[in-house]
């Protein structure tokens, strides 16, 4: 899968967490009220349902808000390769990626009735109350400017539980399972004495042999300290990024890699190596083809980063299970429904990124 393609994935997988605001046990069907003033701030429509400037901002507010949070406000200033010419920025593929999702509930919601699907009433009370609670939260401009009112935002959760309802009947007969095992992810700090330098035109210098000794003594040493420190229970010695510091080592550092990336990038003696190691082992000197490491293992499974890889390849291979059934229902509700030709890009520019 391309770059793009990844963090379109991970684009929609926020949507999905943020928006699906609640866990019940069924949900239910309901049609969208025609409103005349509606078509007046209409940022799309896909077959009979017309999505207004206000519910197009739902959505992204609800990811720029949990990718500010995480990246930094400047998160949208990035431009990422869409190909060895071309690139695009990460405000244009958070749009694209918000109505792709727009897309798919609305397809899945259409359907909610081929399931049995209802919401009961204390369900749907829920849902009012978290809308209310959304709503609450906005500035008079953001209510004015997206003629927002509770009913809608309301709407969008609704059709968003419901949505999440029909995928999981979908997936029911053969649901997702991805283990923590697959999901795997693997944090350890690599202490670095690289053999080459990077000149300022890209071109890379190797070390001569007597500066290669050099760093392989240095490394030698480090793992001495680090050894003694250990054995002498002296914590401040045993720190490995201070001793990282003391060599300059600008290479060395944190790592958090899959299996297979560690596979890869260091070749199969250290991915031996570093799942032969407990929580809080120094290794060895290792020399590999970029130079001499001393690697000390943190967390043989990051559980938080395996988490956040988990719910990545769910919602990828959810993706891929319901991929062709959605295609088949979305050329039945609007075949020529394309992006961006069919969406109102002037109007949907006016929601800041």
């Amino acid at each position: 899968m391309s770059l793009i393609g990844k963090i379109k994935n991970k684009l929609i997988l926020t949507m999905c967490i943020a928006l699906i605001v609640c866990s019940f046990t069924s949900c239910g069907d309901k049609k969208q009220e025609d409103n005349t003033e509606d078509s007046q701030t209409m940022v799309m429509q896909y077959g009979d349902n017309i999505v207004t400037v206000g519910e197009v901002y739902i959505y992204i507010r609800t990811v720029q808000e949990r990718y500010e949070l995480q990246y930094g406000k400047d998160v949208w200033q990035l431009s990422l390769p869409a190909s060895e010419t071309d690139s695009v920025s990460m405000a244009d593929l958070t749009r694209e990626a918000v109505v792709e999702e727009i897309v798919k509930v609305k397809t899945l919601v259409a359907h909610a009735s081929d399931y049995g699907i209802s919401l009961t009433d204390a369900e749907d009370s829920e849902l009012h109350d978290k809308a209310k609670e959304f709503y609450d939260g906005l500035t008079d401009e953001d209510i004015s400017s997206m003629e927002l009112t509770e009913d809608k935002i309301y709407q969008v959760f609704y059709e968003n539980e419901i949505a999440g309802r029909v995928e999981a009947k979908i997936l029911e007969s053969d649901p997702v399972e991805i283990s923590d095992e697959m999901a795997r992810m693997t944090t350890f700090y690599d202490m670095y004495f690289q053999c080459y330098s990077i000149e300022d035109d890209g071109t890379v210098v190797e070390y001569t042999e007597e500066q290669k000794q050099e760093q392989k003594e240095n490394a030698l040493q480090a793992c001495s300290t680090l050894a003694t420190a250990t054995i002498d229970e002296n914590k401040d010695a045993e720190n490995i990024e201070k001793l990282a510091e003391y060599y300059k080592l600008d290479q060395a550092g944190e790592q958090t890699l899959t299996p297979d990336e560690i596979l890869e990038t260091y070749g199969e003696d250290v991915y031996n190596l570093l799942y032969s190691m407990q929580n809080g082992d120094y290794s060895t000197v290792v020399e590999t083809e970029y130079g001499y490491h001393v690697f000390q293992m943190i967390a043989l499974t990051d559980q938080k980063a395996t988490k956040a890889r988990k719910e990545t390849m769910t919602a990828d291979a959810i993706k891929e299970r319901i991929s062709s059934q959605l295609e088949t229902w979305q050329k039945e509700i609007d075949p020529e429904f394309s992006y961006p030709d069919s969406v109102n890009m002037e109007l949907y520019d006016t929601i800041k990124l």
